[in-house]
């Protein structure tokens, strides 16, 4: 078993190896938009960096963000009204952009708007539009992924403002899995990853920890080598 052990992390080092010296020839720019779990400072963000240390990432992941929505009445938490001043924002900064990941969702399956949950599809749909007519400064345009919203935690550790929020976050993984297929963009399936393990990595059954953080790093980081 530890002779095992060894040869998957002797592996792992050298995927890693080759990966960074791959990488230092020919960094890639990416463009991350996603809520907090993308904005803490052990977020899946900062994770990803880690592994893509010669990279350049511009992350715009925003507690409390959401697909379109005014959460909390505040228009700065709804992406698809910031979505331009992402975009301008990013490609200035990085002159050219490879990859749009995008992480959201969770916020759009809140309990205030649980009346509003056929908006989030066709939110993410205009959201996925608005990215692929925008004028990016290259030739080529970025490719997206799409990374579903991890699963919720129980009703007994949710806040209020979360009640619910299983069975609509199971139906919002489902529609964005159908939009990433339509228009051809990735998808990371993180509700399928950690369906069974997430409160392995969450006191609150909405925000992981640093080892849940680094779980959603690896398979984002999985699906952008598959897409090269």
């Amino acid at each position: 078993m530890k002779n095992n052990a060894s040869n998957s992390f002797m592996l792992m080092a050298i995927f890693f190896l080759f990966l960074n010296l791959a990488n230092s020839q020919n960094p890639k720019k990416i463009l991350t938009l996603g809520d907090s779990n993308g904005a803490f400072t052990y977020g899946w963000v900062y994770q990803l960096q880690k592994m893509l240390p010669n990279d350049l990432i511009f992350n715009t992941s925003t507690p409390g963000n959401t697909v379109g929505f005014d959460n909390l009445d505040q228009s700065k938490l709804n992406t698809l009204k910031n979505l331009d001043k992402y975009l301008s924002t990013a490609q200035d900064s990085l002159e050219h952009i490879d990859y749009i990941l995008i992480m959201l969702g969770t916020n759009d399956a809140k309990y205030i708007f649980r009346h509003r949950q056929k908006e989030v599809y066709n939110n993410m749909q205009t959201l996925i539009s608005k990215l692929k007519d925008f004028s990016y400064q290259s030739k080529s345009k970025p490719k997206i992924i799409i990374i579903s919203p991890p699963p919720f935690g129980d009703n007994q550790v949710l806040d209020e403002k979360y009640k619910g929020g299983s069975k609509r976050i199971k139906h919002t993984v489902k529609f964005f899995k159908q939009i990433a297929k339509k228009n051809n963009c990735g998808f990371v399936n993180l509700y399928k990853e950690l369906k069974h393990s997430f409160m392995n990595y969450s006191k609150d059954g909405i925000h992981l920890n640093e080892e849940g953080q680094k779980i959603i790093a690896k398979k984002v980081l999985q699906r952008t080598m598959n897409l090269n």
